[in-house]
C-alpha cells in the first residue's frame, strides 16, 4: 500500500512511458523525485528534493532503459533542470543560500559522466534552459529580454547583449537596476548620466511609482543623476522625495551637502 499526499519519508515513484509504443519501460523510486526531462533518446533526468530542513538535493541522468548515468548531490536546493534533445548534455541550477553549492550552474557531459563546470548564473534565473549540442553552449531563456549563451567552459558571453536588454526593457524590475549600473560606473560621463536618467523617468512611467520601494529607489537615482549633470537643485529635490518615502534609502547626507553647496 502507498503512502498518498503529504509525507516526511519512504520513497516517492517515477516512470518513463513510451507513448509510440504505448507502454511503461522504465519504474524506478527515489525519495522526493521532481523536475523530469526526457530526450529525444530516452535519456532522462530528475531532480530529487530530499526531506529535511537541511539544503540538498540529487540530480540524476538515466539511460532509456532506467540505469544510471551519473548523479551529483548538492547541499543546496534544486530549482531548475534541462536535458539536451539527444541527451548528450544535462543541466541544473541550485537557488541561494549558505553553501559552496549554492547558486550554481551545473553542465553534466552525460557521455563521458562528467560536471564539466558549475558556475555563477550571471544570466540570472530564467523561465527555461536549453542546450545547443554541437556547441556545447547553454541558452537562458529570460521572459521578456531575450535568450543569453554561455560558452563550453561556463563564461557568460552574452553580459553585453543581456545589459543592453535590461536598459531597454520596458519592466521596471529591469530597468531600474540596469540604470543603477550605469550610475555606478567610475567612467561615467554626462551622456550616460543622462541615460540612466531617461531609463528611470521612463520606468515610473511605466508602473514604478505604484511600489513605494521602487518609487523611492528611482528617485534616489534620478538624484544622482542630476548630481552627476551638475544639476544640483533637481539633485536636492528628487533626494528629498525618496528620503519622504524612504527614510533609510541611504542620500541623505549626500542630499545635505548638496543643499551647502546650493546656498
Amino acid at each position: 500500500m502507498g503512502i498518498g499526499g503529504h509525507r516526511e519519508s519512504g520513497n516517492g515513484s517515477y516512470l518513463l512511458h513510451d507513448a509510440e509504443a504505448g507502454q511503461v519501460v522504465v519504474r524506478g523510486e527515489m525519495p522526493r523525485p521532481n523536475g523530469g526531462h526526457v530526450a529525444d533518446s530516452g535519456h532522462f533526468s530528475l531532480e530529487d528534493w530530499h526531506f529535511g530542513s537541511g539544503l540538498s538535493g540529487t540530480f540524476s541522468v538515466f539511460e532509456h532503459n532506467g540505469q544510471l548515468v551519473v548523479a551529483k548531490d548538492v547541499t543546496a536546493n534544486i530549482m531548475k533542470s534541462e536535458i539536451s534533445s539527444n541527451g548528450l548534455f544535462a543541466l541544473f541550477q541550485t537557488a541561494n543560500g549558505p553553501t559552496d553549492d549554492a547558486r550554481k550552474l551545473f553542465l553534466i557531459d552525460v557521455s563521458k559522466r562528467e560536471i564539466l563546470y558549475s558556475v555563477d548564473p550571471l544570466a540570472g534565473w530564467p523561465e527555461r534552459y536549453s542546450i545547443d549540442e554541437e556547441t556545447a553552449e547553454v541558452i537562458a531563456h529570460l521572459t521578456d529580454l531575450g535568450s543569453f549563451r554561455y560558452d563550453s567552459q561556463g563564461a557568460f558571453i552574452d553580459a553585453e547583449k543581456l545589459a543592453q536588454a535590461k536598459l531597454v526593457s520596458p519592466r521596471y524590475e529591469f530597468a531600474i537596476p540596469a540604470a543603477e549600473v550605469l550610475l555606478k560606473s567610475p567612467d561615467l560621463t554626462a551622456e550616460t548620466a543622462r541615460q540612466a536618467l531617461d531609463i528611470v523617468e521612463r520606468a515610473r512611467k511605466h508602473g514604478a511609482d505604484q511600489v513605494d520601494f521602487w518609487k523611492a529607489k528611482s528617485l534616489k537615482l534620478q538624484g544622482l543623476a542630476h548630481e552627476a549633470l551638475g544639476e544640483l537643485r533637481e539633485a536636492v529635490k528628487a533626494f528629498d522625495e525618496a528620503l519622504a518615502l524612504d527614510p533609510k534609502i541611504g542620500v541623505k547626507r549626500k542630499r545635505d551637502s548638496l543643499a551647502k553647496k546650493i546656498g
